[in-house]
Parts: C-alpha cells; structure tokens; sequence
C-alpha cells in the first residue's frame, strides 16, 4: 500500500509545512516591526511565538502523517511516524531542563 499514495496525502502534507512556514515568518516580522515601535517586553513575546511555530511545525506535520498512514491502512509507515513522534516528544519533554 505505501507504493500509491494519493495525491492528497502529499498535498495535506505540504499545506502543513507551508502554513507552518509562512506562519511562523509573518508572525515573526510582526514582532520586528512591533518592537520597531514598542520598547517593552511585547515585541520579544511575538517573536518567541514565531519560533515556537517554527519548531512545533515538524511535530505537527509528523502528526499529520501518522494520521494519514493509519487511515490509509498503511500499518508499516504508521508506526514508523508513531515512533518518530514519540522521539520527538520525549526529546521536547526532556530537553526542556
């Protein structure tokens, strides 16, 4: 089953990585531009949000991918991304301290 995939899957894929992407740049150049204009804690916070997005958009899209793997039926690589994901969660949970 993992040899035809469809179209979709790809497409669901990419939307998340674009909108992670230009997510996280707008919101990013808001803060540039805020703190163009504001000299308090608030520009940073914007910023910090943008990179936030930035590294949760990988996570997500790992996610996405999972999901799509099981409704697909394709067992293999659903469990593959299942594992990835819980790296990357542990990763986050640990690496926090």
């Amino acid at each position: 089953m993992s040899q035809l995939r469809e179209p979709a899957f790809d497409r669901a894929v990419a939307l998340v990585l674009r909108v992670g992407a230009f997510g996280c740049f707008f919101i990013m150049l808001a803060g540039l531009l805020a703190s163009l204009f504001l000299h308090n804690s608030i520009p940073l916070n914007i910023e910090r949000t943008g990179v936030l997005l930035m590294l949760a958009t990988p996570v997500v899209r790992v996610m996405v991918a999972c999901f799509l793997f099981f409704r697909e039926k394709d067992r293999k690589y659903g469990w593959i991304s299942l594992g990835v994901l819980t790296i990357l969660l542990l990763g986050a949970a640990f690496g926090v301290h």
